[in-house]
């Protein structure tokens, strides 16, 4: 009946300890692993690298290493991250070592072991969630982490694409995202909530056919390309600067070629709920956030994030080199503004060149986005064809909601009633390892126990004092064994216990006697006497009877005796053992509770560890922006100080000729002087 489901999630990167780091990515996903103890993976070099990467041309592959990961190691919903070294493939002589015997891998794995239940041990929890996932996300959402918000998206699509509510799901989660930011709604799938965990993963379990069809060749084809798309004046030659915007206006050209004609086949779900978002906004005369909330999902959480992170998207594997990866980004940023219809801006000086391309297609971007909200639109469509293993996405789902709320105070936990009694009834088919949420025992009792629409009148108004008394009634007529039938001559007499001191043989015709047997007198006849019993006295005995009679009768004191203290030691060692099982369930459900406490004081570093890994990015983010801020405003305090020292530098020439020209006057008032001197007439008195 049940079945148990392996899988492992393996990121890896690469550096070397003390030398020059080499950094890559590449995910692994194995399902329905066999049993195994450990997993390995194996690193290889490229001998000519100038070939396509993605071929998978063996030959081209020269073994430099391998790492052997323990499965205990990883074991759990939480990834594991730390360097692993490598451990070196033997080579040749004359060959040399690739690695260095420090060389290291950077992994993030995890190993889970989930145990799957039949569908019916479900049943009530995927009615649950079909029927009540309005009033479940809302309820959840305030309690998750960012990383806890994209686990629980992932597994609530899932399972609802199964059971055929995703549609509606994702229609529910826009409304609600609408109605949140009202007047906000640049912010419409900007944010961390659920919603936009959800879109998301919908994006990609639904649209990995029309993405690869859409950006594949292209992505193909840039990876290939030696084109240099960098229009930044700083970080190019000015030689190169037009040819390389020209570079970026064809790159950008062929992107929304390809997006605008829909080349692929789109997805009948997405064009279901886009048209449904697109009616709603209209009834509310909110025409043009309609069209946001279509821009945000289709391009802002899919295809500009695919063009920037193809290698995430599953369109290739290798991560790009730095002139890819600028060229990507830059088309990624132009594709985002064109379906936000906004242009570049003064912050990014260097783009503005582009705004007369965003103008020339915004009417094809919006007859785009008409098109794909239209339900009678006439593109080719496709609807999704994968599996969902529905048990095993739900048991996800109960192990993933169990982990959060089982750390949650007793008043958060009544807050999800009826959630965690249902995940509780889940929890008692998996065995006494899987935790169980605490639950207040008047939440407990209100929660109504399924009961077939057919038979809710059969039902009584008290199931369980009726099934308490259907215990009681049991309780007497329980019987695990039961002794064998035999005739009554085969019965043996009962063993009895022997002094080393008592040499009294029993003869043979004296039988043992039932002592609530009472005693019949014979009558004086030839045949022999009765047994005799030893508890009753005859007169008419000789001395030497009596003497026998009254060894026995003490032989049957010291038993009786015997027997009452070993009643009395069984008694004893019975409360003993009783003891020392409380005990023993107080030590376990104190060890439970430590074991519980510690999860909690892990996970809330956990959290704190995501929080200030968020931070760090935001941080490093804010760092690269404040640096490109501070690089321009030392290029124009640059320039500003050559006008500076320009100035100066007219200033003294502007001195210099001031005194010049001071001088030329003087110089020019001394010859008239002495030319007015040389005109007058000369007397001589002889």
């Amino acid at each position: 009946d049940n079945s148990t489901g392996s899988s492992g999630n393996t990121g890896a990167g690469g550096g070397a300890a003390g030398g020059g780091q080499l950094f890559w990515g590449e995910f692994f996903e194995l399902d329905n692993l066999p049993s195994v103890s450990q997993i390995s993976l194996h690193l290889f070099r490229e001998e000519d690298s100038k070939k396509k990467r993605h071929s998978r041309d063996e030959s081209n592959l020269h073994p430099l290493g391998s790492v052997e990961i323990p499965l205990s190691d990883i074991r759990g919903r939480t990834y594991q991250e730390k360097w692993y070294l490598i451990t070196l493939h033997k080579t040749s002589a004359g060959n040399k070592e690739q690695l260095s015997p420090q060389a290291s891998l950077r992994i993030k794995a995890r190993f889970q072991n989930l145990k799957v239940l039949p569908m019916e041990k479900y049943k009530e929890f995927a009615e649950y969630v079909t029927v009540d996932y309005v009033e479940m996300c809302p309820n959840l959402e305030p309690l998750l982490n960012v990383k806890e918000k994209e686990e629980l998206a992932r597994a609530l699509v899932h399972v609802l694409q199964s059971i055929g509510k995703a549609k509606e799901f994702l229609f529910d989660l826009g409304r609600a995202e609408v109605k949140r930011l009202e007047e906000k709604e640049a912010l419409i799938f900007r944010e961390n909530t659920l919603a936009t965990k959800a879109i998301d993963e919908y994006m990609k379990l639904v649209g990995q056919r029309y993405l690869i069809d859409t950006l594949g060749d292209f992505i193909k084809r840039l990876y290939n390309s030696a084109e240099n798309c960098e229009v930044d004046p700083r970080k190019c030659p000015p030689a190169e600067l037009s040819s390389n915007q020209q570079h970026l206006r064809e790159t950008c050209q062929e992107v929304v070629q390809k997006i605008v004609e829909i080349q692929g086949l789109f997805p009948e779900e997405l064009n279901k709920i886009f048209s449904s978002w697109m009616e709603m906004c209209e009834d509310q005369g909110k025409a043009e956030i309609g069209q946001r909330l279509i821009s945000a999902s289709l391009f802002l959480r899919f295809l500009c994030p695919a063009i920037l992170s193809p290698s995430l998207f599953g369109l290739i594997q290798p991560y790009p080199e730095t002139n890819t990866l600028r060229t990507l980004t830059l088309t990624a940023k132009v594709i985002q503004n064109l379906a936000n219809f906004t242009q570049f801006g003064e912050k990014e000086e260097y783009m503005l060149f582009m705004n007369d391309f965003l103008q020339q297609h915004w009417d094809g971007m919006r007859g785009f986005l008409q098109t794909v909200s239209n339900e009678d639109s006439e593109i080719p469509m496709t609807s999704f064809d994968g599996y969902v293993d529905l048990p095993l996405r739900l048991a996800v789902l109960h192990g993933l909601l169990v982990d959060i709320i089982h750390k949650k105070d007793q008043e958060t936990i009544d807050k999800l009633h009826p959630l965690p009694s249902i995940l509780n009834e889940i929890t008692k088919s998996l065995g006494p390892e899987v935790p169980r949420i605490i639950i207040n025992s008047q939440t407990e009792s209100s929660k109504p126990e399924f009961v077939p629409p057919k038979d809710v009148k059969k039902q009584p108004m008290f199931p369980k004092v009726h099934r308490d008394r259907n215990m009681m009634k049991g309780k007497p007529l329980a019987r695990t064994q039961s002794a064998p039938h035999r005739p009554h001559s085969h019965i043996k007499p009962p063993l009895r216990r022997q002094t080393s001191s008592e040499a009294l043989p029993m003869p043979e015709h004296q039988a043992d006697v039932e002592l609530n047997q009472p005693v019949i007198t014979p009558p004086k006849t030839s045949v022999s006497p009765p047994a005799p019993v030893p508890w009753i006295v005859n007169p008419n005995r000789e001395p030497g009877e009596m003497k026998i009679e009254s060894e026995q009768l003490s032989l049957l004191d010291r038993h009786a005796q015997e027997l009452s203290e070993l009643r009395l030691g069984i008694e004893q060692v019975t409360e003993r053992e009783l003891d020392m099982a409380k005990r023993l369930e107080d030590f376990i459900i104190q060890i439970q509770d430590q074991n519980a406490m510690l999860q909690g004081e892990v996970t809330e570093l956990q959290n704190q560890l995501a929080v200030r890994d968020e931070q760090l990015a935001s941080a490093t983010f804010r760092l690269g922006v404040i640096e490109e801020e501070r690089e321009e405003d030392e290029r124009k305090l640059n320039i500003a100080l050559a006008a500076a020292e320009r100035m100066n530098v007219l200033e003294e020439q502007f001195a210099s000729m001031v005194r010049d020209l001071q001088q030329l006057n003087e110089n020019s008032n001394s010859c008239q002087k002495k030319s007015q001197n040389s005109e007058q007439p000369h007397v001589n008195s002889n």
